[in-house]
């Protein structure tokens, strides 16, 4: 049992160690990063015809450029992020992992400003992907669930690393009924909690 529990000490081990790298590069990133300010430098522009009804809601007009654009890896724009410019214009940032496609609302066009993150902010914003929610486009679910499993691995590397400790020393009582009541602890709060 003692040497399945270590094999699968060690995978879990690397699963965490990958995972780390990942959190690592974000802190570092979120740590040297001059301001919270994201890049406004648009690396792309680009004008597409379009024309807002009349009397119709900024909301119904978002969900209409969301259709109409379909930008990858992105969501609709929230209810309460609909905002206008200094112009007055609708303007629809559809954040995803890559930037921002900045969609301002012309009278007669969409204005699409295509702003890319840097390879930093791109780590930075997958590392926070969760399953809980809207996860959001397919590739950002594989993303979120890998983040899942590594956390999930890195409670097992724990819980492994303290049996395989203990499983050496026999003779620990206190040791095990030390982990025995913390097992349980955590077990209750889980359930509790969930």
């Amino acid at each position: 049992m003692a040497a399945l529990i270590r094999r699968l000490h060690i995978c879990a081990g690397l699963v965490v160690f990958a995972q780390f790298l990942v959190y690592g590069i974000a802190g570092i990133a979120a740590s040297v990063q001059p301001s919270l300010e994201r890049p406004k430098v648009p690396r792309e522009v680009r004008s597409i015809p379009f024309q807002r009804e009349a009397g119709e809601s900024d909301k119904a007009v978002a969900a209409r450029v969301y259709e109409l654009l379909k930008p990858e890896l992105s969501r609709p724009v929230p209810d309460w992020f609909l905002r206008k410019n200094s112009e007055g214009n609708l303007l629809l940032d559809f954040y995803n992992i890559n930037g921002i496609y900045r969609t301002v609302v012309e009278p007669r066009q969409l204005r699409v400003e295509l702003i890319r993150n840097s390879a930093a902010l791109f780590l930075e914003d997958i590392h926070a992907a969760n399953l809980g929610g809207d996860p959001g486009p397919g590739l950002v679910r594989v993303w979120a669930a890998w983040n899942e499993a590594g956390i999930w691995a890195l409670l097992f590397f724990c819980v492994s690393g303290a049996y395989l400790w203990l499983a050496t020393r026999p003779g620990w009582k206190w040791a095990w009924v030390s982990l025995a009541a913390s097992s349980l602890i955590f077990g209750a709060f889980w359930v509790v909690f969930q």
